[in-house]
């Protein structure tokens, strides 16, 4: 066997290995209202590094809104990342509701876009609600299973305009 079976047979037994230990340990996965709650302060974390990829990750291909398509969503994310400055982002009074594969958050959520000057512009000040659905998914690029996605938002579009502080 060449080399470069070999260490694919080593990493196929390492995550084995910790797939089984995990199992032993009495790891749970956490509840689908904790996996909805790290989606969304995963998306959070993503506009506020200006992270495309990491934006749209928490989104289903299937999103659709009264506006926004995952496509036409794609592209507004991208225009956003490219503005100069930060975003900071803030969520508040999030809830969660499951029902089944399923589910609906409503938090209220403020954007603000800090210049490097120092200037900063409210962007957004509103109580959205997100609508997720579970979809197939892999797990270390391999592994199956099944995660939360973004597939609709409303309230997004009420801004507040441009107010320096």
């Amino acid at each position: 066997m060449r080399k470069s079976s070999w260490l694919v047979v080593g990493i196929i037994c390492a995550l084995a290995a910790a797939l089984v230990y995990l199992q032993l340990s009495g790891w749970q996965r956490p509840s689908d209202e904790d996996q909805i709650q790290m989606l969304m302060a995963k998306g959070q974390s993503a506009i506020e590094r200006k992270d495309l990829n990491g934006m749209m990750s928490c989104v289903s291909k299937d999103y659709s809104d009264s506006v926004f398509t995952y496509n036409t969503l794609r592209l507004q994310a991208l225009e956003a990342a490219r503005a100069e400055g930060r975003y900071d982002v803030l969520l508040k009074h999030t809830s969660v509701e499951v029902q089944g594969d399923t589910a609906v958050a409503s938090t209220r959520v403020t954007v603000a876009l800090v210049s490097d000057h120092g200037g900063m512009h409210d962007l957004l000040d509103s109580r959205i609600t997100l609508r997720f659905k579970k979809e197939r998914g892999k797990r270390f690029l391999v592994i199956p299973t099944r995660t939360w996605k973004v597939t609709s938002i409303s309230g997004l579009i009420h801004q507040i305009g441009d107010r320096s502080r």
